[in-house]
Formats: C-alpha cells, structure tokens, sequence
C-alpha cells in the first residue's frame, strides 16, 4: 500500500483496526460483516412515513415495527432444521468445499487441512474442542467452515452439532418474544 501513497497506510491506521480488518474481529459475536446499514435500511423504510407529523409518524412507525416482528416471528415456522436457512445454506456450500481436502490427524483434536498442492497449497489448523480454524471463518460466524467440516467429517461427527446457537430456532424465537 505504501508504494500506492505514501500516507495511505497512515491514514488507514488512524482508524481503529478492530473496526475494518477482520484478523482483529472479536469473535463472541459470530458475524464477520464490516459494514451495518441497519440505520440506513430503516431510514429507507421509514421514509414516507418521516414526512408526517411527529405522533403520526410514530404511530405508523410502532405499527409497521409490531407487523415486522410478527412476520420475524412467523418465518421461524418456515425452518426446514432446528438453525435459520442461512446458517444451513453456508453450511452446505462448506461440505462441498470440504470434499476437496486433504485431512491430517494428530490423534487428539486438532486437524491440518489442506488444498491444492505445490505452490498453490493452503494450509489450515483447526482443532474441533476449541471450535477453531487458522481460516478463521468458524470462529467469526460460528458455522464450521469448510476445512472443520472436512475434519468433522473425517471423526465420523455431525457438522450441524457444532453451529453456534446464535442460528438456533430457539434462540431466534427467544429474541422476538421480547416484544409484545
């Protein structure tokens, strides 16, 4: 970066690290997302309602909020698995992925998973009791990636076991039954 200007790493090191590399992202949350356009959806979603008066307003707004969590609420009935389509989607296209790998055991828990070979060759360690990869990708969704499945798969143990309960149905409904 530094031979495209000068000052740019400086500029990009001015910012906090944490917020924008995702080597640094904390993983209690399982999200890898840089971004949030959560404010910018609701102000798009909110917008013709934003040029009323202010009681209206929030009046359409608490009405349009209880309709969207009654939607939230009913889609979790749609769920074909205990875990949210999406989580089972990424999931899936990780055991695709993992069929490409070659598997290492050192006889406990911990995997080196490889793909490709000669100069194109990557290397993973994961270990299955502490739910980490060198890929870090299970550690920041809390889905098991594509090297984990391959390891998962290779111990005989059910890829589905070790999604994060943050993707649970019982989770999700618990975070709607808040609302009245």
């Amino acid at each position: 970066m530094k031979k495209l200007r000068t000052k740019i790493v400086d500029e990009l090191l001015y910012y906090n690290i944490e917020r924008w590399s995702k080597v640094y992202f904390n993983t209690f949350c399982k999200s890898d997302s840089v971004d949030n356009n959560m404010a910018e959806c609701f102000n798009a979603w909110i917008l013709a309602t934003r040029q009323k008066t202010i009681v209206t307003m929030l009046e359409e707004i608490r009405v349009k909020m209880m309709n969207r969590i009654g939607q939230l609420r009913q889609f979790v009935n749609t769920w074909i698995t205990d875990f949210s389509p999406m989580a089972m989607k990424v999931l899936e296209e990780n055991t695709e992925k993992s069929m490409k790998y070659n598997i290492f055991w050192n006889g406990e828990y911990g995997f080196e998973v490889k793909q490709g070979s000669g100069a194109s060759e990557v290397k993973h360690l994961m270990d299955i009791n502490r739910k980490t990869c060198t890929c870090r990708a299970w550690m920041l969704k809390g889905i098991p990636c594509a090297h984990a499945v391959a390891a998962l798969h290779y111990k005989n143990l059910e890829p589905m076991n070790y999604i994060s309960h943050w993707y649970n149905n019982a989770t999700y409904i618990k975070t709607y039954s808040y609302f009245p």
